[in-house]
């Protein structure tokens, strides 16, 4: 660059020696009328152009004569005036060097430019070298770590012993210097790029774990963890089960990422398997290069996974008589399980529905014996269930079957084959075969024990009964009986037989049972009606138009009353000054009597209330008639009864009774109204002993006097 006096023209006509120079000049220069030198206006920079090329042209006479020409070039000289610059500044001066790397490594390369002219001085001649550093992790200084080559920018690895792990990037501040003195600056990071020099270790250094045996497939049994100071994939870690394993029942799952690996199962446990109680597994760990190895114990637990085993589990026993005594042992059974501890502890026991009458027992030796008295009978074939439950939870049970037969012993003796209930009709002559019942007339006989100690059948009667004018027994010999009554027979005298009739089976030793067989007389009609004797017990009460006979109790007996004793019956009773009337009548005719000593009902004109108790008790068990005709309708029924004898059979027996009977309320008839007191409230006031049904109707009497008198 050069500095040349400034003008403000360009464009000017010079005399020179009669000659008149024309100029056209770059609006950077200038030239000098008179002289024609050249000057700068303003100052020139060689970093924009280093050379400027231009004509200037000369003209003699006025512009009107000759004209002449030359070129000008201006070169403009450097001067010092650019400092260095970084080419990767600001933000891209990075570089990566592997950790371990030896010294000499080149790292990066730090190249600055610089614009002044290189080929004349020294303005463009650069010389570098580290000036500071700002190490982000770690304690070694970057200019310690690195070193730089002052003539070309060249970064190298000054010293051995880069470490990722410790610093993994560090921060240099690079200096250019130019001959002129001039500085540039860079700041360059360079990075530590992981090498795989770390072995993954496991963060565990023991493993011991207990597992049931019920797991699952697939059942996350531990998760363990490693650790490699590693970054990237020299990080990433695998897990396996490299020994311990023969039948491959574990496998891992590798969280590689993660640093970490979980122990599944990969097939069934069974504890009961030899090796199967424990496992001891070596599981790697490794990432590309290295690994490490750790020792892991398996506890197996037991599970209650195997049911008692019973052999054998079916006992055919021998033919026991059904007479054995209680406590004899009859078998031994034993069960055993492949569980251990509390899982292989057995207790053993009957099952109830195989042993209803709870006969037998089984301890816990496994030794069954009989508990209670047997009867083959009653259960001719055992079929005992013998049951092993352990004492695992849940607890398992198995089984075995002793199948055991009872010889048959003669401790049952005959009896009759159907429930008899012979009738022998009275009146008729002897001798007669005994009908036993509707089909028969034989007499049979069945045992409960077995064949040989059942039929052929013997049949007798007690020794006072041989010769009996009443019945005799033939025994037929081929397992019947007959019986003939031997006489006619009256059922008045004595209406029923008691026969013991005497069996023997055929048992050794024989049996011999007795069994009573019990003869009805049937009864015929041969006797005609008798009179007899009735007390009847009468409350009559006349008021207001009606009679009111209340009748207590009526029994009959073997002999009529009198003509006179009848008519007394049936007169109504004269009436009193009180308005009430109380008849006792006492009329004795041989053994009839007619009897009344019930107290009479009192008038509400009295002032005097009947009990209410005692009015419920009359209305529950006294007949009512509500009209003088019934009264008498009531003596012509009597009158009939006694003097007419074919109206009903002397040997039957008649009962009549009103309807209601038993309930609470008593009858709603009225013939069970007695006890009600004309027109008073307390007549009415057994209605509320009736439950609250009555209520209502009581209200209506006690509200309506007029009723009060149909009532009564």
């Amino acid at each position: 660059m050069c500095d040349l006096p400034h003008h403000s023209s360009i464009n000017r006509f010079l005399k020179l020696n009669n000659t008149t120079i024309h100029w056209k000049l770059p609006g950077e220069f200038i030239i000098d009328e008179v002289t024609g030198r050249i000057y700068a206006q303003r100052t020139l920079d060689r970093e924009a152009r280093a050379v400027w090329r231009f004509v200037v042209l000369a003209t003699d006479e006025g512009g009107e004569g000759l004209t002449g020409f030359t070129d000008v070039i201006i070169n403009v000289w450097d001067i010092n005036d650019n400092a260095p610059i970084f080419a990767c500044a600001p933000d891209s001066c990075h570089g990566d060097v592997s950790e371990n790397s030896p010294p000499g490594t080149s790292v990066m390369e730090m190249t600055a430019t610089d614009l002044d002219d290189a080929a004349v001085g020294q303005n463009a001649m650069l010389a570098y070298r580290i000036v500071g550093n700002a190490a982000l992790n770690g304690a070694n200084s970057g200019a310690d770590v690195f070193s730089i080559n002052p003539a070309t920018g060249a970064v190298s690895v000054a010293m051995s012993g880069l470490d990722r792990e410790q610093t993994d990037s560090y921060v240099l501040v690079v200096e250019a210097r130019d001959g002129g003195g001039m500085i540039g600056t860079a700041t360059a990071t360079i990075h530590v790029t992981d090498v795989n020099d770390h072995v993954p270790r496991f963060l565990d250094r023991t493993c011991s774990i207990r597992i049931p045996e019920s797991s699952e497939p697939n059942t996350p049994i531990i998760e363990l963890a490693a650790e490699d100071a590693d970054a990237g994939e020299n990080g990433q870690l695998t897990f396996s089960v490299v020994a311990g394993d023969p039948e491959q029942k574990f496998y891992m799952v590798s969280h590689r990422q993660e640093q970490r690996g979980t122990l599944r199962l990969k097939k069934h446990l069974d504890y009961e398997r030899p090796g199967e109680q424990r496992f001891n597994l070596t599981i790697k760990v490794e990432d590309m290069q290295y690994s490490s190895l750790l020792h892991c114990t398996l506890e197996i637990e037991d599970c209650n996974d195997h049911v008692p085993v019973f052999i054998p589990h079916f006992i055919q026993l021998p033919a026991v008589r059904e007479d054995v005594a209680p406590g004899t042992s009859v078998a031994s059974v034993a069960a055993s399980d492949l569980d251990s501890g509390f899982n292989r502890e057995i207790t053993y026991s009957i099952a109830s529905e195989s042993d209803l009458y709870h006969l037998f027992s089984v301890d816990q030796s496994g030794l069954v014996t009989v508990a209670s008295e047997l009867d083959r009978e009653k259960v001719a074939l055992h079929h005992l269930v013998i049951l092993a439950t352990d004492h695992g939870t849940p607890p398992l049970t198995g089984t075995a079957t002793i199948q055991m037969a009872l010889l048959d012993v003669n401790d049952n003796g005959p009896e009759f084959e159907a429930a008899y209930a012979p009738i022998v009709w009275e009146n008729v002559l002897g001798p007669q075969v005994v009908r036993l019942n509707q089909s028969s007339t034989l007499l049979k006989a069945v045992d409960r024990d077995s064949e040989e100690n059942g039929s052929p059948f013997s049949f007798s009667v007690p020794l006072e009964y041989r010769y009996s004018n009443d019945f005799h027994l033939q025994d037929n010999g081929n397992d019947t009986a007959t019986i003939t009554a031997l006489r006619a027979f009256d059922r008045e005298r004595q209406k029923e037989f008691l026969l013991p009739v005497i069996m023997t089976d055929r048992g050794s030793p024989p049996k011999t049972v007795t069994n009573t067989l019990t003869i009805t007389i049937g009864d015929e009609n041969d006797h005609a009606h008798i009179a007899g004797q009735k007390k009847v017990f009468i409350n009559c009460h006349r008021g207001n138009g009606f009679n009111n006979i209340n009748i207590r109790s009526l029994a009959i007996h073997h002999h009529p009353p009198s003509q006179q004793q009848q008519q007394h019956f049936c007169q109504p009773d004269p009436p009193s000054r009180a308005g009430t009337a109380t008849t006792t009548s006492s009329i004795s005719s041989g053994t009839a009597t007619i009897r009344r000593d019930v107290p009479p009902c009192r008038s509400p004109a009295q002032g005097q209330t009947a009990n209410p108790s005692r009015a419920a008790q009359l209305a529950r068990k006294s007949l009512s008639f509500s009209s003088q005709d019934l009264a008498r309708y009531l003596c012509e029924i009597i009158r009939d009864a006694d003097q007419h004898p074919e109206t009903a059979p002397f040997d039957s027996l008649q009962v009549f009774s009103t309807e209601g009977g038993g309930s609470l309320a008593g009858s709603l008839s009225s013939f069970s109204s007695a006890g009600l007191e004309e027109g008073t409230a307390a007549g009415h006031e057994c209605l509320k002993e009736w439950g609250p049904r009555f209520e209502k109707l009581k209200a209506l009497y006690d509200a309506n006097p007029r009723h009060s008198k149909l009532w009564s």
